[in-house]
Order: structure tokens, then sequence, then C-alpha cells
């Protein structure tokens, strides 16, 4: 599977039943396609882990934790190439999302392809090694620092932001 065809599964998924419709299209794989899909969607979970990307979480959510920020990013993948691309090239520009569809987390869809996978199989899913990032890219800063989210991610804050 390349990662093109990862993102074809991914198209056209509604946010509401995401990871429903993901099993059903995984169902219809071969069991080295599942694997190869678990592969595409480890490594871009991985590109995600970023520290803007984990404000614009904090900032949309009231907080966000560890675990809140990893059902952030496997609902992020969830939206789709389009939305996951722009997200990670602009955090901000998730403001602009319609508000019945800005609630991104979605730890279920996450688990689906392993859960596939065994299913399938009777086995567990191998997992593909590689050189994951052990801390978020890009520069940390304190998330409850109102004058730094305001200037890091304007259009996050003017629509989530603490206004007290």
């Amino acid at each position: 599977m390349t990662r093109d065809d990862f993102w074809r599964l991914l198209e056209g998924l509604d946010p509401e039943t995401a990871e429903e419709q993901l099993r059903e299209r995984l169902e219809a794989l071969e069991l080295a396609e599942v694997a190869s899909f678990a592969d595409h969607f480890d490594r871009e979970f991985d590109r995600a882990y970023d520290w803007k990307l984990w404000a614009a979480a904090y900032i949309m959510d009231g907080g966000c934790s560890d675990d809140g920020f990893m059902d952030f990013r496997f609902g992020l993948i969830s939206r789709g190439r389009k939305v996951f691309e722009a997200v990670l090239a602009d955090p901000d520009s998730l403001a602009e999302m319609p508000d019945k569809s800005s609630f991104i987390p979605n730890e279920a869809f996450g688990y689906v392809a392993r859960e596939v996978y065994e299913a399938k199989s009777g086995t567990e899913m191998p997992r593909v090694e590689f050189a994951r990032r052990s801390e978020p890219a890009g520069e940390e800063w304190d998330h409850d620092d109102d004058e730094q989210c305001a200037k890091r991610l304007p259009k996050l804050w003017k629509k989530y932001g603490n206004k007290s």
C-alpha cells in the first residue's frame, strides 16, 4: 500500500462514524494491506506530534493531556489528507472549521486497524519499527500563557481562547 492508497481509504469518512466506516473498508483488504495501512497511520500520527498542534488542541478543548493529544491526532487523521496536511502546515486553520465539526478527538479511530488485523488473523499485528519522535517537534511554550497562545495561534485564540 502506498501513502496515496492510505489516504484514499480515509476519503469521505463521516466524523460521527469514521471508525465504523474505516473498519468496513479495512475488512475488505488482505492482511498485508491492513498491516501496511497501520504502518502509514503510525507514521502520519508521528508527523502530527508537534507543539503548535498540541497548543491548538489545548486551546480548542480548554486543556489537552498526553492521552487527549493522542486522541486528537487520531481524529485529525480521520478527517482525511486535505484537512490533515492543512492543519499540519497551519494549526491555526482549525479555527476555520465549522463549529459542528470542530471536535476532533477520536480515540477509537486509532485502534481500528489493529482490531481488524487481529480479528482476521487471530494473531497480534506486527508493528513496523521506525524512528518515532521522542518529543513533539517545534518550539515548546506554556499553553496556559494567554499572551503566547494569542500571538502564536491568533484565530484559534479569538474563537476558543480564555477571554477572562
